[in-house]
Order: C-alpha cells, then sequence, then structure tokens
C-alpha cells in the first residue's frame, strides 16, 4: 500500500478497493493515523507507514463508524483510538445486533457472493472500539477534530490548518455520487457542513472516497445537495408519493452513482427525512 505525500507531514492513500481513505499525520516524535480501512487493509496500512518513518503510532483518528474506515482498528489497537462519542455508542450498539458474531458471518459470506473482489479485506475481522471519545473537538499539537454531522451522525472531520488539509470523511465522496441512505444522515446538516468547510482556510482536502480534491468540489456538492432539496421538498408539498419521487428523473445531475440502489436508497432516506420537517 502506498502513501502519497501531500505536504512535508501529511501522506494519504485513496486507492479505491481496499476500504475507505486513509492517511497519517507526521508530529516531532509520533505519528498520528487517520481512519483503518478493512482488516486486511488495515495490516498493510500500519506497516506502510513503518516503511516510511520510524516514529511511533500513537494515535488513530475514525471519521464515522462505518465499517470500511473502522474494521481495521485491529491493527491500531495500541494506540488511543480517537472518536466522537456518538461513534464509540454506535459501534457498540452494532456489537449487539449486526455485528454479533452469527451476523457478522452471515455478512462475510454475503460479500463472498456479490462483492468477491472486496471479501479478502475483511479476513481475520475482530471489532476494535475506541478508546477515547470526545463531543465537540479533540485537539493535538496542531491538529484538530471536529464533530461536523451530515453522512452519519457521528461523522467528524480532522483539520491540519499549518498544512490547509482537511481530511473529510465521507462528507466527499469525490467525483462521485454520495452515499446518503444511513438511517442517521442529516442532509441539512450535510449542507452546513459543506459551507463550514468553505469558511475554512483548506487547500486540498483528502475525501472518504475518491481523489484528492479542494473547495471546487464542495462547492459544486452544495450547489447539487441545495438543488436536490429545493426539488424534492416541492415534490413533497405536491403531494408526490416516496417512490415517485425516488423513480423521479429530472433531479439535477451532479454524479453517476455507484449503483441504482445506491441512488434510490440514498433519495428514499432524503424524502423521509424532509417529510417529516
Amino acid at each position: 500500500m502506498r502513501l502519497n505525500k501531500i505536504s512535508d507531514r501529511v501522506y494519504a492513500n485513496t486507492e479505491k478497493e481496499t476500504g475507505g481513505n486513509v492517511g497519517i499525520i507526521l508530529l516531532e516524535k509520533c505519528v498520528v493515523a487517520v481512519d483503518s480501512k478493512y482488516p486486511t487493509s488495515g495490516i498493510e496500512f500500519r506497516r506502510s507507514i513503518l516503511k516510511l518513518t520510524s516514529r511511533p503510532v500513537t494515535h488513530l483518528l475514525l471519521t464515522h463508524y462505518h465499517g470500511d474506515h473502522v474494521f481495521g482498528n485491529q491493527a491500531f489497537e495500541d494506540c488511543e483510538i480517537i472518536a466522537h462519542s456518538l461513534l464509540k455508542k454506535k459501534m457498540e450498539e452494532n456489537l449487539k445486533t449486526i455485528w454479533k458474531p452469527a451476523n457478522l458471518k452471515k455478512m462475510i459470506e454475503e460479500i463472498k457472493t456479490s462483492r468477491p473482489q472486496v471479501a479478502p479485506q475483511y479476513e481475520g475481522l475482530k471489532i476494535t472500539l475506541p478508546n477515547k471519545t470526545f463531543d465537540r473537538q479533540f485537539v493535538l499539537d496542531g491538529i484538530k477534530m471536529l464533530h461536523v454531522p451530515g453522512h452519519t451522525a457521528d461523522s467528524s472531520i480532522v483539520y491540519i490548518s499549518d498544512d490547509h488539509i482537511l481530511f473529510s470523511g465521507d462528507l466527499i465522496f469525490a467525483k462521485s455520487f454520495p452515499w446518503g441512505g444511513d438511517p442517521s444522515a442529516n442532509p441539512d446538516s450535510w449542507i452546513k457542513a459543506f459551507k463550514r468547510i468553505l469558511k475554512m482556510n483548506v487547500e486540498t482536502i483528502v475525501p472518504g472516497h475518491g481523489q484528492l480534491c479542494d473547495k471546487t468540489e464542495i462547492k459544486a456538492q452544495l450547489d447539487w445537495f441545495e438543488a436536490i432539496r429545493k426539488k424534492m421538498k416541492k415534490l413533497i408539498k405536491d403531494g408526490i408519493s416516496l417512490e415517485e419521487a425516488v423513480k423521479y428523473s429530472k433531479y439535477p445531475k451532479l454524479y453517476e452513482p455507484e449503483s441504482e440502489d445506491w441512488r434510490e436508497n440514498t433519495l428514499r432516506h432524503w424524502y423521509e427525512f424532509w417529510k417529516e420537517k
């Protein structure tokens, strides 16, 4: 796994098939990692850090609870694993439900059938929880981790102000249709998150998925989100049903979705969210 240099002390990996994007920040005496991919790629990520520097990895910062960002935590269990309090709560809830051993086994078997190219990444999965949480922000040697919900209720961003670099987590799917179908996804908060990032002194963004981008991508997605919100609220006001709204063909275009289910599940959740407002 390759960690590509973004600045003198920030590196990132944006390989699509190995889980969500990850990166590191080199501090004077240690290394801080951001997100952890899947179990196998998490191990590869940790090894790639060792090839880059002899400084110890002491912290892992998690942007949200989705498996492609936290299932590699076990490779960092000797570190302080830091996340928003809602992230830890959600992982604890999942351990009692969808991440119970029998359910995880079933999930992996389904992945072997539906996404065989990804399945090897799940080998040896052991859920590892954060061991330190915050509510508003976590600060460490010029690194600021901020709770910025939208994609999920627990979503956070990691800002390295001196380098003008931001790890956005899945608030940004660069050059691709966003996944907004999480039960806790809040498109209104997502729009606020975009506006907040646009006000920050950021030049380079490491998105949760996709290649490096800048604020141009934020602005494009903000405009699209606002256009979708305006159109869908009008459809709701006009009495259009959920299924009609999901199948509606005249929404503004941004990017093609990874699959039609991806698009429909996102729009379905947003319709239900705005109808309740």
